[in-house]
């Protein structure tokens, strides 16, 4: 019974494990603002997203200018050509790292009501780049070149509420997860008959997590490439997040392998220093 028991709970341990684990990680990198911002910013250097992120506002900026059609084929080099040159600026990070702020607090906004519709699980907010180009413009043609009224850009066909907006919520306890884990974890090991195999087993199912993370680091951005794409930008900007957030995954999944490498070599030794007595 004692030994059924210690397997239940550690079971239970690993499961309560993995899900604190994923949970730290999406809640630090994703829900939190300057996790997001830190994983996303240097994707704004990246010469493929700043070339589609320049061609999309100079087609954007050409359309709302409200000069006539003849002229905007004259004035939509002009405007592509500043638009690359805006990527370049001094203020241009700033700006890149602004619209970051925007759309992490547009996409973790509160889901819509009902009849509203909801946006996707992530909306870049584009406009302090937009503003930053517009001013450039007006600069060099001598006018008021008005900002477009929409600079959001949905990535993904996903839309925020219900369940997603859920997950959202249920991450921010990790913390309490990860110490119900080693509370379960724990308690396996002093029902165990045998403790010393339990708690191997233990650092074992341990490793065994981190070797899925360090395996989602491949995982993650070939689920990313396969996905529908909405625009030019949403595909660089997804395709590059989803790297990042693979290659941070499986960094962040090292020590978890080297701590349940530990436990196991802890409880392999302590199984023969520990072990049943020899009768006398």
């Amino acid at each position: 019974m004692r030994t059924l028991v210690s397997a239940v709970l550690a079971l239970l341990a690993l499961v309560v494990a993995a899900g604190g684990l994923a949970s730290a990680w999406i809640d630090e990198h994703l829900v939190e603002e300057s996790g997001f911002v830190a994983l996303a910013a240097p994707l704004g250097s990246d010469p493929g997203f700043q070339a589609a992120l320049a061609e999309s506002l100079a087609q954007e900026v050409t359309a709302t200018s409200g000069l006539p059609e003849q002229l905007q084929s004259f004035v939509g080099p002009v405007v592509l050509d500043a638009a690359g040159a805006v990527t370049g600026s001094s203020g241009y990070p700033a700006a890149w790292t602004e619209t970051l702020r925007l759309s992490h607090a547009f996409t973790l906004a509160e889901a819509p009501g009902p009849g509203e519709a909801a946006p996707a699980v992530l909306s870049l907010d584009l406009r302090p780049v937009a503003e930053l180009l517009a001013d450039d413009i007006g600069g060099r043609l001598g006018v008021d070149v008005p900002v477009p009224g929409d600079t959001t850009i949905d990535v993904g066909s996903l839309e925020r509420g219900g369940m997603l907006s859920g997950v959202a919520d249920a991450v921010q306890g990790w913390r309490l997860y990860l110490a119900g884990a080693v509370v379960l974890g724990l308690l396996a090991v002093v029902v165990a008959r045998r403790r010393g195999t339990t708690l191997a087993l233990l650092g074992l199912g341990l490793a065994g997590i981190g070797v899925l993370g360090l395996l989602a680091g491949d995982w993650v951005p070939g689920v990313a490439a396969r996905a529908p794409g909405t625009s030019a930008i949403a595909d660089v900007f997804l395709g590059g997040l989803a790297g990042r957030a693979g290659a941070d995954i499986a960094a962040s999944s090292m020590p978890v392998v080297v701590v349940g490498v530990a436990a196991l070599l802890l409880g392999v030794v302590g199984r023969f220093l520990l072990g049943p007595r020899r009768r006398a």
